[in-house]
């Protein structure tokens, strides 16, 4: 079906389901998205708890360390001994005697190497052989020239990265924390630098006399806080990382492989959760890892060293419970939505079925009141004693009643579509012709009296022509009446002869009363009609002055004759007694009903006397 042949309200609805579907979908969407937002914001919670904790735990640890290395710092014995040791000079020293300073100070650092955790767990194999041994944990003393004074077995070579944390807690005064650096084993390891604060009595020369530094194996001490506890999901992951020279350097050890410090990527790439990490610390959100798997990640900023913890989770995993849930409420609202859509539908299909049903029979009703309506039109049209006819704006014939019809021998259908020449005939429309044009000008009602031939002889029609604004469809329609007055016109005639005969002998009457007047009335008519010609009265005022001046003189006979046919000069008395012959003749007269204003014109005989 074309959209051109659709109704108006079929349009109508199709338009509102497809809003419907549209505004359905939207909210599905909305609500979809809302629970996922919530999941999302479940799991922000979730892995910001583990964050925490695991930064708390690493705060602590390194907070135990330093609390360690300073309480080995404030050392009272230690502190004196190293400044002695400082003060010692070479010229007084027995190369082959250990002072006993330094052995003092040898065995309190193994002593709290041991109590404080920096001893290997796993200790170097012996080897039957002059070669140095380094483990990957150890304590250290140092004077103010980073020259090392005691150590535990196995301490780790200081470096540079050591060198500096060194450097800066004695230029600081504070504890400070080296690089993580990866040694000749593949071990990462962590330096710890707490200034020796000089002893009493001699800060004249320098503040501090020198460093504790003690360094720790990652893989034995930090990295197990961040896998402890019991994992969220099998694919969560806690990482450390920092930036360096534009790149991310993961400073703990991956899922992936790869050894701490070595691994790094660019801080710019797209998505990265360690970079989002580094730029944002504290943000959560879904981001792609380091292997390019979509996770979902949060960080925190560790308070102690330049670090960032990334707590992350395998997006697919962590959402796999909510991507099913999500596509349960849009499978569930979806079908709601066609269920409503279709219900509507139906609905719809079944109103509109009651709807036509109901339009049927009100179309049923209508077109039988119309038949009774044209019935009774019928029965008006075709018993009315006149010939009607509804013509278009060209003369052809809309409808022409059964009289009609039978007096021109054709049936009513046949004469629709007709030309009116075509049904009365070019002579009898041909009279109706001016009329018809006078209407369409004007547009008013047009009346005249035409002689037609119809019916087999001579009739005289009165014919009205009505303007009708609408018949239907067509517009500017004529109603044509011709009614039949050949009798009637017959009849006024015959009525019209007999009155002028009454006048006439009403007016022998009065010259009969009156010899000296004879024939004046009848050369008042003949004055009275020339005079009316001459003014070119209508037909209807000249019949009017005809019958006042042929019963002007009516009054008359009221006077005596003795006083009409005096031939002495007339007394007031009488003079005025023939003046009121008018008013005898209209009193006489008052009874009658003329058609126009014959008293009133009789009244005025004499209003210039």
């Amino acid at each position: 079906m074309s959209p051109d042949t659709l109704s108006k309200p079929v349009r109508a609805g199709l338009v509102a389901l497809a809003v419907l579907l549209a505004a359905g979908a939207f909210l599905i969407n909305a609500y979809v998205q809302k629970e996922r937002q919530r999941d999302l914001d479940d799991w922000s919670i979730r892995l910001g708890l583990v964050a925490e904790t695991r930064v708390t735990a690493i705060e602590n640890w390194l907070g135990e360390q330093v609390q360690a290395l300073d309480e080995l710092a404030n050392n009272a014995s230690l502190q004196l001994y190293l400044w002695q040791l400082s003060q010692r000079e070479d010229a007084d020293s027995d190369a082959g005697t250990e002072p006993a300073q330094l052995s003092y100070l040898r065995n309190l650092l193994l002593a709290s190497a041991t109590r404080y955790g920096f001893t290997d767990t796993q200790q170097a194999q012996e080897i039957p052989a002059n070669l140095p041994q380094h483990l990957g944990t150890g304590l250290a003393l140092l004077d103010t020239g980073q020259r090392l004074v005691v150590a535990t077995t196995g301490m780790p070579e200081t470096g540079n990265a050591f060198q500096a944390a060194i450097d800066t807690a004695l230029s600081s005064g504070k504890p400070a924390f080296s690089k993580l650096v990866l040694d000749s084993h593949e071990r990462v390891l962590l330096g710890i630098a707490v200034p020796v604060p000089v002893v009493l009595g001699a800060q004249e020369h320098r503040t501090y006399g020198g460093v504790v530094f003690g360094v720790h194996n990652m893989a034995q001490t930090l990295y197990p806080l961040l896998t402890g506890g019991v994992p969220m999901t099998d694919s969560d992951e806690t990482l450390l990382v920092r930036e360096e020279d534009n790149q991310v350097v993961y400073l703990s050890p991956t899922r992936g492989g790869g050894t701490p410090t070595r691994k790094s990527l660019p801080l710019d790439r797209s998505g990265l959760a360690a970079a989002a990490a580094v730029h944002r610390p504290g943000s959560f959100g879904a981001f792609h890892n380091y292997q390019g798997r979509e996770v979902l990640a949060t960080s925190r900023a560790l308070r102690s060293v330049p670090w960032v913890l990334v707590q992350e989770v395998d997006a697919a995993q962590a959402l796999q419970e909510s991507n099913r849930h999500r596509q349960f409420l849009i499978t569930a609202f979806s079908l709601l939505l066609f269920f409503i859509a279709a219900t509507l539908v139906a609905a719809w299909r079944h109103g509109s079925s009651v709807r036509a049903m109901q339009n049927a029979a009100e179309l049923r009703d209508k077109t039988i009141a119309l038949q009774k309506q044209t019935e009774l039109l019928h029965a008006v049209t075709d018993h009315v004693e006149a010939y009607v006819v509804l013509l278009d704006k060209q003369q052809k014939v809309l409808f022409a009643n059964a009289r009609l019809a039978g007096v021109t021998g054709t049936q009513e259908g046949e004469l629709t579509g007709n030309s009116l020449a075509a049904v009365i005939g070019p002579a009898n429309a041909q009279p109706l012709s001016a009329s018809i044009e006078q209407l369409q000008q004007d547009g008013h009602p047009q009346h005249c009296t035409r002689t037609m031939s119809i019916g087999g002889g001579e009739r005289t029609l009165q014919c009205s022509l009505v303007p009708v604004a609408q018949v239907g469809e067509r517009d500017n329609a004529i109603l044509l009446v011709m009614q039949d007055i050949t009798e009637f016109q017959r009849v006024q005639q015959q009525h019209t002869r007999l009155l002028r005969k009454l006048v006439g002998a009403l007016m022998h009457v009065v010259d009969l009363h009156d010899p000296h007047s004879a024939n004046h009335s009848s050369r008042m008519v003949e004055v009275a009609n020339a005079i009316g010609r001459e003014l070119k009265l209508g037909e209807e005022d000249l019949r009017t002055l005809d019958l006042a001046a042929s019963l002007a003189n009516l009054g008359k006979i009221f006077v005596p004759r003795e006083i009409l046919t005096k031939t002495e000069p007339l007394t007031e008395a009488e003079q005025a007694l023939l003046q009121r012959h008018v008013r005898f003749g209209t009193e006489l007269l008052a009874d009658l009903d003329f058609e126009g204003p014959v008293l009133d014109t009789i009244e005025q005989k004499q209003e210039h006397l």
